[in-house]
C-alpha cells in the first residue's frame, strides 16, 4: 500500500506536536497548588450575620493584614457581613492575590456546632489549691480572674470563716495592714515569680496565699474613656472579640506590644471583651474583661465554689466586683462556619478532571504515534545488494527485531512518562 510521504510528514508533525502540548499543558496543571485556606469564623450563617475572614497558607502561617474583597468591593477590615449574594472572596497580602470563588450557598450549608464557653482546666483546677488560715477560708480574685505576675494587677480578697464574711476589721498583706469590710477589701499588687501573697490577722492566723489560676501573656487596663490591652513581648494577630449581652459583635487582628494598644473606642462599649491568639481555639492563653451584671455561669470550680455559699452576705460592692470579674473566666469561642479543606476538595477535583483531559491526549497522541513510527520502520524494511548481487544490509528479521525493540522502547519511554508525569509533585 503507497502512503503520500507528504502526508505521513504532516501526521508526524500534528501527531508528536499534539504530544509535546499535552505533556506542557500537564506539567503546567500539575504544578499548580491550592497554597492558602480561607476559614471563616462567627455565631451564624444567617443572611446578615457577621464572619471573620481568616486566610493560613498551607504551612499553617496566619496571613497578616490581608485586604479582603467580596464580590470585588474591599472591606474595611477581615470582618465581614454574610450576603446571599456573595460569590468570591479576594485576599491581597503584598504581591500575592489568593481569590477563593466561596459563595453564600457554600456558607449557610456548611454545618457546624456553636462552641461551648471555655472554663479553667481540669489541670488548673487541680493546682488552684486554697489556702486556709486556720478557720478561715481566703480567696484571691484577680480584676480579670486570670492575673499575669509582671502587670500590676488589682486583686479582690474575700475572707469567710464558718461560711459567713470573716468579722476581723483589718488585714496585713506582706506586713502591711490593711482595712477589712465585712469580710472584703480590694488590693494591687505586682506578684513576682512567687504569684501570691503573705497574709495574717491581728487574731493570730497567718500564712503564704497563692494566686489560683495565674494568667499567661495578656493584661486589660479599662480607664474611665479608653480599654488598653498589654502584651509581656510584642505580639502579633493577636485576636480581640467584643461580645454584649452573649452576642458576638465583632474581632479585630492587631499587634500588641508591653506599653499596651489602645482598642478603638468601640470596645468600651462591650460588656465583655476577649484577647487570644486564635478566637477559635484559645489555649490558656487568654485575657477576657467583663462588665456583664449577672453571672455568665455557674460558680462551678473546686476554688470559688466554697464561696459560693457566703457571697450572698457580703457587701453590695463585693458582689458586684465578683460578678464582673468572675464573668472573667468565661472565654467563649467562635465556631468555624466556613473550612476552606471543601474549597480545596473542589479545586483538588477540577484539576483531576483537567489533568485526566491531558492525559487522555498524551496517551492518544503516543497511540498514533506508536503505529504512525511502526508503519514507517516496517515500511522501510528492506534488504539491499550491491552490483554483485550481495547483500549488504542487515537481514529482514534482523531489522524486524531491531524495530520490534526501537517500538519496545518507544512503549517504555512514553509510560515512563505518564508515571513521571501522574507522580510530579
Amino acid at each position: 500500500m503507497s502512503v503520500n510521504p507528504l502526508f505521513l510528514k504532516i501526521a508526524s508533525i500534528v501527531i508528536y506536536l499534539s504530544a509535546f502540548v499535552s505533556v506542557c499543558l500537564f506539567v503546567n496543571t500539575q504544578m499548580v497548588k491550592y497554597d492558602y485556606f480561607i476559614y471563616l469564623y462567627g455565631t451564624s450563617t444567617a443572611p446578615g450575620s457577621k464572619a471573620l475572614v481568616k486566610v493560613l497558607s498551607r504551612d499553617g502561617e496566619l496571613v497578616s493584614n490581608p485586604a479582603v474583597f467580596v464580590n470585588g468591593v474591599r472591606q474595611h477590615s477581615p470582618l465581614i457581613d454574610l450576603r446571599p449574594d456573595m460569590k468570591e472572596i479576594k485576599v491581597l497580602f503584598g504581591t500575592t492575590e489568593a481569590v477563593f470563588p466561596l459563595r453564600y450557598k457554600d456558607v449557610a450549608e456548611y454545618s457546624f456546632k456553636p462552641q461551648k464557653k471555655l472554663r479553667p482546666t481540669r489541670q488548673e483546677a487541680e493546682k488552684a489549691k486554697r489556702a486556709d488560715l486556720g478557720e478561715k477560708k481566703i480567696f484571691l480574685l484577680p480584676e480579670n480572674f486570670r492575673a499575669v505576675s509582671e502587670f500590676e494587677t488589682t486583686v479582690g480578697l474575700y475572707c469567710t470563716e464558718n461560711d459567713k464574711p470573716c468579722a476581723d476589721t483589718s488585714v496585713f498583706l506582706d506586713g502591711s495592714q490593711h482595712e477589712l469590710n465585712s469580710g472584703f477589701m480590694r488590693f494591687t499588687t505586682v506578684f513576682g515569680k512567687d504569684q501570691g501573697v503573705n497574709i495574717s490577722f491581728e487574731s493570730g492566723e497567718s500564712g503564704y496565699v497563692p494566686i489560683p489560676y495565674p494568667g499567661k501573656m495578656f493584661k486589660f487596663y479599662r480607664t474611665k474613656d479608653s480599654l488598653t490591652l498589654a502584651s509581656l513581648s510584642d505580639t502579633r494577630n493577636v485576636h480581640i472579640d467584643c461580645f454584649n449581652e452573649g452576642l458576638w459583635v465583632g474581632t479585630d487582628i492587631v499587634s500588641v506590644g508591653y506599653e499596651g494598644l489602645v482598642l478603638p473606642k468601640v470596645y468600651t462599649q462591650c460588656d465583655t471583651v476577649q484577647a487570644s491568639m486564635n478566637s477559635a481555639s484559645p489555649g490558656t492563653m487568654t485575657a477576657v474583661i467583663s462588665t456583664a451584671k449577672s453571672l455568665q455561669g455557674n460558680i462551678d470550680d473546686p476554688y470559688f465554689a466554697p464561696l459560693s455559699k457566703a457571697l450572698p452576705q457580703f457587701s453590695p460592692a463585693a458582689q458586684r466586683y465578683f460578678v464582673t470579674s468572675y464573668n472573667a473566666s468565661f472565654f467563649q469561642p467562635l465556631s468555624t462556619i466556613f473550612s476552606g479543606e471543601k474549597l480545596e476538595k473542589e479545586f483538588n477535583a477540577a484539576r483531576e478532571k483537567e489533568l485526566s483531559l491531558y492525559r487522555i491526549m498524551l496517551i492518544i497522541s503516543s497511540v498514533l504515534g506508536f503505529f504512525l513510527f511502526a508503519f514507517i520502520m516496517f515500511k522501510n524494511i528492506k534488504v539491499i545488494e550491491d552490483e554483485d548481487g550481495e547483500v549488504i544490509s542487515n537481514s529482514l528479521a534482523k531489522q524486524r527485531a531491531i524495530a520490534i525493540g526501537a517500538l519496545a522502547f518507544y512503549a517504555l519511554f512514553i509510560l515512563g512518562l505518564l508515571y513521571f508525569l501522574n507522580n510530579l509533585a
